[in-house]
């Protein structure tokens, strides 16, 4: 059966409607004109193609599927598949209570990357939510080994294993500045329990996303392969992918953009300035201020200000946790933060995206304004646990059926920082 799409539908309206206003038999005439127009336009390109440029496109397929299986035949060495025993649901993050996450993780093989032949290996945060309690690898030529989850890095979603092993190959990793916008890209993963990766042939969408964390995709990415590489056509190792994109924090962070088209790889040179911080069994956290912040409250000077500084203006700091960063820092409220490491601030978000890389420990210097006087202050970021209680401003119910006081005794949590940009 033919199937009409609602442009071709459309189409044969406009055609027919002229005969409405015709005798029966000139309308008549007008529908095989018009139906014979609308499967001209149905029919594939391909159709209407010469013999020999039908031969050319079939080439052309073939030679592409040869290419991407002598791309995934080069990585396929470096490539492990990881399978977890034990653990519980991941948490949903800022709850007031223990609430386990919407999106489930289930029971099955994940993805690694081998990074150092003496037993290093790759893998994303993702696939240890449910903090396993055993980890096995394995290897491209079936050997199995038990593997020990070294440290994580939940900024970049990377996790770092060892196995007892030498000489193992070893990934081929490309140059950061060698990514090019549009070349072919591979996302490779273990995820369906084959003895060969899935493979989804895409194309590097963007450069430097997340702050410069990772290359973005418009390869499938998703629980499948994350963990895996995105591989060049010569089988080289673009990045290790991960769940990046959507709002909210944790470990399951971006899972519900998979197979959208938007897709993250965090690329070599990223991840090679935290491993060693990784090996020595160092967790890698998200750095919070440890302040509330709102946009600055209007007013005739704010808007004039904003009016000729508008990437200047900042953002206001209405509440300050005890004991954090920030107090530590001789922060008050309503300061006002306009810069961070000499960049300025826009916004809210402008900021939280400027701090959404930085690591608990790392020191930056915050520009503050307060009334009329201009500062600068080195505040050490602290992680979410080492904050303490917010002083929040009082909330003021609305007198409405449907609002959304918080119940009694329970503060807001600090908002610091997203995680996504």
């Amino acid at each position: 059966m033919m199937i009409i799409s609602v442009r071709h539908r459309l189409a044969v309206s406009r055609l027919l409607a002229p005969a409405t206003k015709c005798s029966g038999k000139h309308a008549f005439m007008l529908v095989p004109v018009a139906l014979s127009l609308i499967l001209f336009a149905s029919c594939p390109a391909w159709v209407f193609a010469s013999p020999g440029a039908n031969d050319d496109i079939h080439k052309f397929e073939a030679a592409r599927a040869r290419v991407v299986r002598s791309a995934v035949d080069a990585a396929l060495p470096c490539i492990v598949t990881i399978e977890t025993v034990g653990g519980a649901q991941p948490l949903l993050e800022g709850a007031s209570r223990p609430t386990e996450a919407s999106f489930r993780m289930a029971d099955g093989p994940t993805t690694g990357i081998i990074l150092t032949s003496d037993g290093l290996i790759l893998s994303s945060t993702f696939n240890f939510a449910r903090d396993p309690s055993i980890i096995t690898v394995r290897l491209s030529d079936g050997r199995r080994l038990v593997a020990t989850l070294l440290a994580r890095d939940h900024i970049r979603r990377v996790a770092l294993l060892r196995v007892e092993a030498e000489e193992l190959p070893t990934a081929n990793w490309a140059e950061a500045d060698e990514v090019m916008v549009g070349q072919y890209a591979i996302a490779c993963g273990m995820g369906l329990g084959e003895a060969r990766p899935f493979a989804s042939l895409g194309i590097v969408s963007a450069v430097n996303r997340r702050n410069g964390l990772a290359v973005q995709t418009d390869a499938k990415t998703s629980p499948v392969n994350y963990g895996g590489p995105l591989i060049d056509l010569e089988g080289r190792v673009l990045g290790l992918l991960v769940p990046m994109a959507g709002a909210g924090g944790g470990a399951l962070a971006g899972v519900h953009w998979y197979d959208s088209g938007i897709g993250f790889a965090v690329t070599g040179d990223r991840i090679a300035a935290v491993v060693e911080r990784l090996r020595r069994g160092e967790n890698i956290e998200p750095g919070k201020i440890g302040v509330l912040l709102a946009e600055q409250e209007p007013g005739v000077l704010n808007e004039l200000f904003e009016d000729l500084f508008p990437r200047s203006r900042g953002v206001r700091i209405a509440a300050i946790a005890d004991p954090s960063p920030a107090k530590r820092a001789d922060l008050q409220t309503d300061d006002v933060v306009t810069a961070l490491d000499g960049h300025p601030i826009g916004d809210i978000a402008d900021l939280q995206r400027k701090l959404s890389d930085r690591a608990a420990g790392e020191t930056v210097t915050l520009s503050i304004k307060r009334r009329w006087r201009s500062f600068e202050v080195s505040v050490v970021l602290a992680r979410s646990s080492d904050l303490g209680p917010i002083d929040a401003p009082p909330v003021q119910p609305e007198p409405a059926p449907d609002d959304n006081v918080p119940p009694p005794g329970e503060a807001p949590v600090p908002a610091t920082q997203p995680d996504a940009d």
